[in-house]
C-alpha cells in the first residue's frame, strides 16, 4: 500500500518540502493533484511568516499548485490568534519584527504598532523573520522585554532553506534578543501544540488519519509527536539521514522527497 493510501488527511510544511524558495520541488504539483484526485484532504502549514495565506497561495499559485486562502496557515495568522485569545490586547502597544505581513496580522486583532523610544514601554514584542534586523531592533526589543514587554515568537527556526544554502531564520532573531533580555520567548509555531491543534481542528480533530510532512525534526516532526500524529520526513530541506540517525526525534517514515508518495 502507497503511503498516501494510509491517510485520509495530509499537514504539509512548505519551505523544503514543496519548494526551495522560489523553485518547486520535483513532484510538488503531482503530489497535490494527486491528494486531490482521492478526495483526500489537506492543508500546508508553515512556520515562515514572511507572507499571509494570500500571499502563499499567490506562491504556490505562480508554481501551478492551485489552492484556496484556507488550505494555508501561517505562523503570523496563527500568532495573532494566539494573542487575540489569551491576552486582553485593548489599547496596548506591540513592538514588531518582522515581515509586512506579520505586522498586518498584529494591527488586524487591534494592537497598536509602536517604533523607536516610544516602542520600549510596548506591552507585546512579537518576533518573526526579518531580513533587515539589526542590532538597533535588538537594542528596542531589549528594552521593552526588560520593561516587561511579554515577549512572544512566530517560530524558533534557526535557519532557512536556500539554493545557496541555509541562511538565518526567525530563530537566529529570536535568540539575540533571548540573550540581550534574559527573557525565554514564548514560541507560536511548531512544534508547538497551539498550532498544531489549529491544523488538526480542520480535519475535525481526526489524529488517527493525520500524516505530517516536514524536513525538519524539531519543529515538523517534533509537532506531529507531541499532537500525536504520524510523521513523515522527507530530505529535501534541511535534514540528512545522518542526522535523523543521530537524534532522539524519529519520524515514523523518512522519504527521499515528496515523489516518494507518488512511487508504487
Amino acid at each position: 500500500m502507497k503511503l498516501i493510501e494510509k491517510f485520509q488527511n495530509f499537514i504539509i510544511d512548505l519551505d523544503g518540502v514543496i519548494y526551495i524558495q522560489d523553485e518547486p520541488i520535483h513532484k510538488a504539483k503531482e503530489f497535490i493533484d494527486e491528494l486531490k484526485k482521492r478526495d483526500k484532504d489537506f492543508i500546508f502549514l508553515t512556520n515562515n511568516s514572511g507572507r499571509n495565506s494570500e500571499g502563499y497561495r499567490k506562491k504556490l499559485k505562480s508554481m501551478n499548485i492551485i489552492v484556496d486562502n484556507d488550505k494555508i496557515i501561517t505562523s503570523s495568522t496563527a500568532t495573532a490568534k494566539y494573542l487575540y485569545e489569551n491576552y486582553n490586547i485593548k489599547g496596548k502597544k506591540a513592538y514588531v519584527i518582522g515581515a509586512r505581513a506579520l505586522k498586518d496580522e498584529i494591527r488586524k486583532i487591534g494592537l497598536n504598532l509602536v517604533n523607536g523610544k516610544e516602542a520600549h514601554k510596548a506591552d507585546f514584542v512579537i518576533v518573526g523573520k526579518d531580513p533587515d534586523f539589526n542590532y538597533e531592533m535588538m537594542k528596542i526589543a531589549n528594552f521593552a522585554i526588560r520593561n516587561s514587554a511579554i515577549f512572544i515568537a512566530t517560530n524558533y527556526d534557526a535557519t532557512f532553506p536556500t539554493p545557496e544554502g541555509e541562511i538565518p531564520g526567525a530563530g537566529a532573531i529570536v535568540s539575540s534578543i533571548e540573550t540581550a533580555s534574559e527573557v525565554k520567548a514564548k514560541v507560536i509555531g511548531k512544534p508547538n501544540i497551539y498550532i498544531m491543534e489549529i491544523a488538526i481542528s480542520k480535519f475535525n480533530g481526526n489524529k488517527e488519519q493525520t500524516l505530517i510532512i516536514g524536513d525538519r525534526l524539531e519543529t515538523d516532526i517534533l509537532a506531529g509527536k507531541i499532537a500525536g500524529i504520524s510523521t513523515a520526513l522527507v530530505l529535501t530541506g534541511v535534514v540528512s539521514r545522518e542526522e535523523v540517525s543521530k537524534s532522539e526525534i524519529k519520524p515514523d517514515w523518512i522519504l527521499d522527497g515528496i515523489w516518494s508518495f507518488l512511487k508504487e
